[in-house]
């Protein structure tokens, strides 16, 4: 009779539940213990509705957002793994963003939220507001989803019933009414979206403009492999940028700094203004240009000749060459205008070895833009800074003898073409007939 008491005294969970809370002075569990039973015990009588964040709580993401580096910064703020995307209005959500998509996405590309959410098309998950927990935690552990859009039937009004999205819930809603504890993390700001109260806390919120370039880096941009032709093209084929003057180091440095990578917009209505110039004849400048590209009109002034130039031609050696020791300035082979015989200069005196930082160069030939341009420009401020930064990488500590421009490399300007014969000899199969009434030697 005893065993068949035993057997047939059974607890509903209510009753249950009401013998832990009666029983509490007595028995050995811990607080944390006891809410645990309570939560899962609970777990069948609550719906997805009690739990859930509302509509107007969540953090969200228009489908037509841009993803520079303003949204990824609030995107990584926000703490969220998974975001919903809407259309229109928050309760037309149709897709989700999972935070690791954006792992290949370059902010400077500033991609459409929509090609990112399209690729990996997320399946949406929804349910309704009755759904009660237990069969939600189900649905989770399928491994489907981890974020659900809660729903209902909305009946009201003379129109034809509707879907109406009430807001999202997520395994962690679940987890938290099981252990009946918030679990925080280190981006919450809020303990509990329904309570809004706010998570005190130490830690500074994280600020990521560290990692947002200027705005003049962000103005051009340059892919690497073209800067490694740059590169590459000025260590070996210009002479001023060569080993013996410039470490391929420091030229590289050089290339990264925000001022030298330049673009430039053709302008058809003003293509005579002075911005539409590099270089106009007879005015001094104290730049190096080489074309990365676009197109650009050539006009040597004395000859009255006008050709096209493109991509990897340079422009100005003389003006960067005149800081060299004495007058080391090698012609180049490369297509474009090296030399100028219309040249001054307000100092130069001096031993061989002074830097004739003072020295002016008159260019006669005008350089005007036929396309929208992107050129290196490099000042004789900044190429003498990266010709004392080379000799500090040699010399760390002593000047040494055998760091030094060797003499031997040294050669006569007067013996050099200029900058007008260089080119006119390159187009020489293309203008002979031009040069038919200029000396041999193609001297302006």
């Amino acid at each position: 009779v005893v065993l068949q008491q035993e057997i047939s005294t059974f607890y509903t969970r209510e009753k249950l539940l009401e013998m832990l809370r009666v029983t509490d002075p007595y028995n050995d569990l811990v607080k944390e213990e006891l809410n645990m039973i309570e939560g899962a015990l609970e777990l069948r009588t609550k719906t997805v509705e009690d739990v859930m964040t509302p509509l107007k709580d969540c953090f969200m993401l228009s489908a037509d957002a841009i993803l520079d580096f303003n949204t990824m910064s609030m995107i990584m703020q926000s703490g969220y793994t998974r975001i919903p995307v809407y259309k229109n209005e928050q309760s037309n959500i149709v897709d989700i963003l999972f935070v690791k998509d954006l792992a290949f996405v370059d902010p400077d590309d500033d991609m459409h939220l929509k090609t990112v959410t399209t690729f990996y098309n997320h399946p949406l998950h929804c349910v309704f507001n009755d759904t009660k927990l237990d069969a939600m935690l189900e649905e989770f552990k399928k491994g489907k989803s981890h974020l659900a859009i809660v729903q209902r039937v909305n009946n009201e009004g003379e129109g034809d019933p509707f879907y109406e999205v009430l807001g999202i819930i997520t395994l962690e809603d679940i987890i938290e009414e099981i252990i009946k504890s918030e679990i925080l993390d280190e981006t919450d700001f809020y303990t509990d979206n329904r309570t809004k109260k706010i998570a005190h806390r130490d830690r500074k919120p994280q600020d990521f403009s560290l990692f947002k370039l200027s705005d003049s880096e962000l103005k051009i941009k340059v892919s690497p492999q073209l800067l490694l032709a740059t590169h590459r093209f000025l260590a070996t084929e210009v002479e001023p940028f060569k080993s013996t003057y410039i470490s391929e180091k420091i030229l590289l440095r050089l290339l990264k700094h925000p001022s030298v990578i330049q673009e430039l917009k053709y302008d058809e209505k003003n293509k005579t203004s002075n911005s539409q110039y590099l270089y106009q004849w007879n005015k001094p400048i104290d730049y190096f240009v080489l074309i990365l590209q676009g197109k650009v009109e050539v006009e040597i002034s004395k000859e009255a000749l006008k050709f096209e130039n493109g991509a990897f031609t340079y422009y100005g050696v003389p003006a960067l060459t005149a800081v060299l020791p004495s007058v080391n300035r090698s012609p180049s082979h490369s297509s474009g205008i090296q030399r100028s015989d219309s040249l001054y200069r307000t100092d130069y005196g001096g031993s061989s070895n002074q830097l004739n930082i003072n020295y002016i160069y008159l260019p006669d030939y005008s350089v005007r833009l036929l396309t929208d341009l992107q050129f290196v420009k490099i000042t004789r401020a900044q190429y003498t800074n990266a010709l004392s930064a080379s000799r500090m990488d040699n010399s760390p500590q002593t000047p040494d003898p055998d760091n030094q421009i060797p003499s031997s490399s040294s050669r006569d300007l007067s013996n050099m073409p200029t900058e007008s014969t260089s080119l006119l000899i390159e187009k020489l199969p293309v203008i002979r007939k031009s040069l038919s009434n200029h000396s041999a030697q193609g001297k302006v």
